[in-house]
């Protein structure tokens, strides 16, 4: 069944049913106050953007936002057309210019690029990010002590690359020299284990 409704989720309307579920909304809250802590003059790339979620949470004079689904682009166009929406893939991404963004957030998206993949995604952000710049991931991980159920889950994502926590640092470590993990269980309304990684040059 699971099997099943995964493709779903590609499409912008069961991305956001799927959400409202799961609470979402709060998880952005939690997300945007307690990691990203993003100022009004803050410019910001999010990278694998869906349909633009993350926009209301983000207090920021400039927001740029790619992703691979055009569905999703579509949307988050239609929805929030004070931002500013590209269909691209990571690796495809025609960067503005060196040196220019103060985050870059990539939300759900490690686990779904393998270590080659991983690794090129930051060495984007790096390049991309200011010298005093930072980027934020969250992830799903395999972790001590998380229920049965969040490791069900976890085991049937559409990422076929959920990781350790020391797997995910290691990875981040290859081009950033400050990594900080946090790992939370309390993040959805349904048991589930993510990894927040805040990193800097």
């Amino acid at each position: 069944m699971i099997e099943t409704f995964r493709p779903i989720l590609n499409l912008p309307w069961a991305y956001q049913m799927w959400g409202g579920i799961v609470g979402s909304d709060e998880y952005r809250k939690t997300l945007a106050r307690d990691h990203i802590r993003a100022r009004q003059s803050d410019r910001i790339l999010d990278v694998g953007c869906g349909p633009g979620s993350m926009v209301p949470y983000l207090a920021s004079s400039e927001y740029v936002g790619f992703d691979a689904n055009p569905d999703y682009i579509q949307q988050a166009q239609r929805r929030f057309p004070e931002a500013h929406f590209t269909c691209d893939h990571v690796s495809e991404y025609n960067l503005p210019q060196s040196e220019y963004f103060d985050i870059v957030i990539a939300l759900g998206i490690l686990h779904h690029l393998d270590d080659p993949e991983a690794a090129q995604l930051f060495r984007m952000a790096r390049r991309t990010l200011k010298p005093e710049g930072r980027l934020i991931t969250l992830d799903g991980v395999w972790a001590a002590g998380q229920s049965r159920f969040a490791k069900f889950l976890l085991s049937r994502d559409r990422g076929r690359f959920v990781r350790h926590a020391d797997e995910y640092v290691a990875l981040a470590s290859t081009s950033f020299s400050a990594v900080n993990s946090t790992v939370r269980h309390d993040m959805l309304r349904i048991p589930y284990s993510h990894i927040i990684l805040e990193c800097r040059r």
